[in-house]
């Protein structure tokens, strides 16, 4: 055997040994790790809230043989309204514009069901927000005293839900935990860090009420009765816990 043909094999055993040192060991050999044991629990929170924010809508309809005249008589009666309602002294009162129609009324005439204008229809229409919800009845009686003939809408709100969602999401939360740490106990484990948390809380939607649709069903009550009621705050959480053996 030639020198450099024994120098060539001691080169390659050298490159070998070195990569079995240096080469990463192989997955299939490294041992499994140890299976982390979770536990997922679920959690709700409730927190009911008085309204405390109103707002109602008014709405003057008037009828003329002409355009012009039931515009005018809408506008006379509307304005009307608004100085009444303005003039109650009630704290802060917010009146807006909602939306205003001035439509042909139509009838049948002769055997062929033709039809022309028999009249015209105008609608005026405006909400009135109050932050006291006790006054509501006032508000709708000084309204169709004033002239309005329909109430279009009612509904009552909350104006700083926040308070009451981040509390009924702390509820949800500590529920969820309490029920982990006993179901945790039950097991004979220890209840460790979540490892994921995902839910939350809404805020509620304002509360809706029937709306009157003529001034009669007021006139029976010295003053309109009106309940707010309460409003529903909700939160949902799901949370997933470690656990650990308990030593």
């Amino acid at each position: 055997m030639s020198f450099a043909h024994h120098r060539l094999e001691m080169s390659v055993s050298v490159l070998a040994a070195v990569l079995l040192l240096t080469w990463p060991a192989s997955p299939l050999l490294q041992p499994l790790a140890a299976q982390e044991s979770t536990l997922e629990v679920r959690g709700a929170g409730e927190v009911e809230v008085a309204p405390d924010r109103a707002r109602i809508s008014f709405a003057v309809e008037t009828e003329a043989e002409t355009a012009r005249e039931a515009g005018e008589d809408n506008a006379r009666l509307m304005a009307e309204v608004v100085s009444t309602l303005r003039g109650t002294g009630i704290e802060p009162l917010r009146i807006e514009s909602m939306g205003y129609q001035l439509q042909p009324r139509y009838r049948t005439v002769g055997d062929e069901r033709l039809r022309e204008i028999a009249g015209y229809t105008a609608r005026n229409t405006l909400v009135v927000i109050a932050d006291d919800v006790d006054v509501v009845g006032r508000l709708v009686d000084t309204a169709l005293g004033a002239g309005a003939n329909r109430v279009a809408g009612l509904r009552f709100e909350i104006r700083d839900a926040e308070p009451h969602r981040l509390e009924a999401l702390a509820q949800a939360v500590d529920r969820a935990r309490s029920e982990a740490e006993v179901m945790a106990r039950a097991l004979g484990m220890r209840l460790g860090q979540p490892s994921s948390v995902q839910g939350g809380a809404e805020r509620p939607s304002p509360r809706p009420m029937e709306a009157m649709a003529r001034m009669e069903m007021a006139m029976d009550a010295p003053t309109t009765p009106v309940e707010a009621g309460l409003q529903t705050v909700t939160a949902q959480v799901s949370i997933t816990y470690r656990l650990h053996p308990d030593r």
